[in-house]
């Protein structure tokens, strides 16, 4: 099941609040993608929604343990609603429930991403996460969108990934990394900035860590991404594995949104746009999702 009709997302929140014991009422939408994300305002928090199902409840359930021995240990990342520190399910929906953090109309720069990457490089959780496997996470989500008239371009996508990556040489060694690390996922707050979205924290290559700036540069226009490589200290743009990873994530950048498609036209057309972008192998500007 994907996240759908809005309708559905407020009844659905209103089941999960009173499951999680929490003031839903005035409950708005922020934003709808990978998940659906509402803010509680009565509660200065927000909710995260996701399908539910087992792969999904494992993962928010290494998520919510992740973001509590972060918090044990001082690292600057969002932190849980107190009292809700577990997934909920209700209403059709697995949820995580999160402190709000009010932003400023200014996006932090990339740079101010390095510091927090490089501390969370260095760390060795005392529980097992899941290793990193962005291909196995597509194949996840494309299981679920059959009649997609992209699936069977992205299916050969994954099996030709599959391959490719299998003979990557990593420089850096592998680690604890954020997995979904961009400037979207950094926030001000009192502590100075904090990660965000920690569904995608696992154990790989740090490499991975370094390619969505850049692949944001590359495809969106966003600032350069030199002085970011150079704060981290290593420049995977002259790595000889580059291009298999921007195609990896370029692909989780896809399929990230295939529970959107169908609720959010908006989401659909620029979807739409950068599939026949990549089946004419162009290279020119994609558009944030909206």
């Amino acid at each position: 099941m994907g996240i759908a009709i809005a309708v559905d997302l407020h009844r659905a929140v209103d089941e999960l609040c009173h499951e999680a014991g929490v003031d839903g009422r005035d409950a708005r939408l922020l934003r709808q993608c990978a998940n659906a994300v509402f803010l509680l305002p009565r509660e200065a928090a927000v909710v995260r929604l996701a399908p539910v199902s087992q792969a999904l409840l494992d993962r928010a359930q290494t998520t919510v343990r992740m973001a509590r021995w972060l918090e044990n240990i001082g690292f600057p990342a969002v932190r849980l609603l107190a009292g809700v520190e577990r997934p909920v399910v209700a209403g059709g929906c697995l949820a995580t429930f999160w402190q709000f953090i009010p932003q400023p109309d200014r996006q932090p720069e990339p740079t101010l991403l390095v510091p927090l990457l490089a501390e969370l490089h260095e760390l060795i959780p005392p529980f097992s996460v899941p290793r990193w496997s962005p291909v196995a996470d597509a194949r996840r989500r494309l299981s679920n969108s059959a009649d997609l008239a992209s699936a069977q371009f992205l299916s050969q996508w994954c099996d030709r990934l599959d391959g490719q990556l299998s003979q990557v040489r990593y420089e850096l060694p592998a680690s604890l990394i954020h997995g979904d690390a961009w400037v979207g996922n950094l926030l001000w707050s009192d502590r100075g900035v904090v990660l965000s979205d920690l569904d995608q924290v696992c154990f790989g290559p740090r490499e991975w860590d370094l390619v969505p700036t850049v692949v944001n540069a590359m495809r969106f226009g966003e600032p350069s991404y030199e002085s970011f490589l150079r704060a981290y200290g290593h420049d995977v743009t002259a790595w000889p594995g580059f291009p298999v990873l921007r195609e990896a994530r370029e692909l989780t950048m896809l399929t990230g949104v295939l529970p959107a498609l169908a609720s959010s036209p908006s989401i659909s057309a620029e979807f739409e746009r950068r599939m026949a972008d990549l089946r004419e192998e162009a290279s020119g500007l994609w558009a944030p999702y909206k």
